[in-house]
């Protein structure tokens, strides 16, 4: 049995915020992809390349309000948002995960800058 869609977006959160590279390619699907905005990050190895070293910051946390589960087990939305090193609030997100044979298979986020 494979793990559901809120345990891998759980993982996920933990290896973005420590920096857990391997565990980060490890639950991504080789044929992975993320939507965000105008940006695609389209596979695994470019997605992990762009977390690990040209994300704009990477001492980040992801505080997480709420994982809302769709009626499959393959599909989490999660609400939240980043902090940076100090604790502020940098943007809320909503991440829309998709999973397919226990791996992130698809990641739409849309971001919202504070007021």
């Amino acid at each position: 049995m494979h793990p559901d869609a809120t345990f891998l977006a759980r993982l996920y959160y933990t290896a973005l915020d420590e920096h857990g590279y391997d565990t980060l390619r490890d639950i991504l699907d080789p044929d992975f992809v993320q939507h965000r905005g105008e940006m695609t990050l389209d596979g695994r190895e470019e997605f992990v390349s762009f977390m690990r070293d040209d994300r704009p910051q990477k001492d980040t946390t992801h505080v997480i309000d709420r994982y809302i589960q769709s009626k499959s087990e393959d599909e989490i939305v999660v609400r939240g948002h980043l902090e940076d090193s100090t604790g502020d609030e940098l943007f809320v997100f909503l991440d829309r995960f998709r999973t397919r044979e226990g791996q992130i298979s698809e990641l739409k986020t849309f971001v919202k800058s504070p007021n």
